[in-house]
């Protein structure tokens, strides 16, 4: 899990990087990122109620979670993310979504190459 400090929590956060930030697309998600003057970034994940039922939402945001863990330690660290689940991720192996989010981060120049 990732820690306290490092997540996105409040609507109010989550709506500032959506008006604010810029917006990476793959095809089944969607990168919306803030540059920001503080150190510790800050990562949320949205899985819309069109992906399925909660048990399904659920094992997408863990997964999404997951990801992320892997690809934390590349990344630049004055972003704060926002990961947008789109439909038919939910069919996506948990290399695949791992794959994507990895082309994401790299399209918005995020990751230390």
């Amino acid at each position: 899990m990732l820690k306290k400090e490092n997540r996105l929590k409040k609507n109010k956060q989550f709506n500032y990087i959506y008006k604010k930030g810029n917006t990476e697309f793959e095809k089944h998600i969607n990168l919306c990122f803030l540059k920001t003057k503080f150190k510790p970034f800050k990562v949320g994940f949205s899985v819309s109620n069109k992906i399925g039922k909660s048990n399904v939402r659920n094992k997408v945001k863990r997964r999404l979670r997951e990801s992320f863990k892997i690809l934390m330690a590349d990344c630049k660290d004055d972003f704060n993310l926002i990961f947008v689940a789109k439909c038919g991720i939910e069919n996506l192996t948990f290399k695949e979504i791992c794959l994507e989010m990895k082309r994401l981060l790299e399209k918005a120049k995020i990751i230390n190459v």
